[in-house]
């Protein structure tokens, strides 16, 4: 068994390890193995091509995707045979920083290579991230055939939900809590009435209505009136971030479905190892 084991050890290259280290999932220790093996080859050696494309799809893996980038760009420089594949982790390093202009761009050079469509996937979900809808349709089209490629097409063709914080604000003005309600805010709307008019109503009562004209009503009134046109303000005030945070919701909501129909695409591309 111990000669078995010393056999193995010694027996196995520094790739087969670093391939191991992939295929158990630790993505970490594979990467340090991966870079080491591609930073001491030089010159455009496959093996270090091989590496550094593991190395780097191992750091993204993990979250870390600045040192990935600068890996898939030193790979750029070195190998030209390789240069889509590097592209391509540029690409998905891109995506996943939320760089979504510089995803648009990078994708664009694999147009006519054989990792186009995987390219024309991240582009349509980055410029509809970005808000360029109508770009972002034109290379959906190229996906309409798949489920998910057509669902994420019919939802960047729904208009998003929106609010307006004027329209809002000019609500609540009108009346305290209407703005809230605009929004869906109920509870919110409910408090903002009740206690602004609470409170102004105290602050008429004591100085009209009361038969007690002491100056302690008096006081009474200013203060409750006083009171309530803050409370009236800052119903205004929620009243617009009401519709700011409405509009906020429904922005990140739609990111989140997107990100979760890209995760339908199987993305991930097969590194052949020489």
């Amino acid at each position: 068994m111990i000669y078995l084991l010393i056999t193995t050890l010694f027996t196995q290259s520094p790739v087969d390890f670093a391939d191991h280290l992939y295929a158990t999932g630790d993505f970490r220790r594979a990467a340090l193995e991966y870079e080491r093996i591609g930073f001491l080859n030089e010159g455009e050696d496959a093996l270090a091509s091989y590496a550094l494309l593991k190395a780097a799809g191992s750091l993204l893996k993990v979250g870390e995707y600045e040192r990935a980038a600068n890996i898939y760009s030193t790979g750029l420089t070195r190998f030209q045979d390789e240069e889509h594949h590097f592209t391509y982790g540029l690409v998905r390093t891109s995506f996943l920083e939320g760089k979504y202009g510089q995803v648009d761009t990078l994708a664009a050079k694999l147009e006519g290579t054989e990792l186009d469509w995987q390219g024309t996937v991240y582009r349509s979900f980055g410029l509809s991230l970005n808000g360029d809808t109508s770009e972002a349709i034109k290379y959906f089209n190229r996906l309409s055939e798949t489920l998910p490629g057509n669902a994420a097409l019919r939802l960047i063709r729904t208009p998003q939900k929106h609010r307006s914080p004027f329209f809002s604000a000019t609500l609540s003005t009108v009346l305290p809590g209407a703005g809230q309600a605009y929004c869906g805010r109920w509870g919110d709307a409910w408090q903002s009435f009740s206690v602004t008019a609470l409170m102004a109503g105290s602050g008429i009562f004591y100085l009209a209505f009361s038969k007690d004209t002491t100056t302690a009503n008096t006081v009474k009134g200013v203060v409750f009136t006083s009171l309530g046109g803050l409370f009236w303000l800052s119903n205004i005030y929620g009243a617009v971030n009401a519709a700011l945070d409405y509009n906020d919701y429904e922005k990140h909501r739609r990111a989140e479905q997107l990100h979760n129909l890209m995760g339908q695409f199987d993305l991930d591309v097969e590194i052949n190892r020489p």
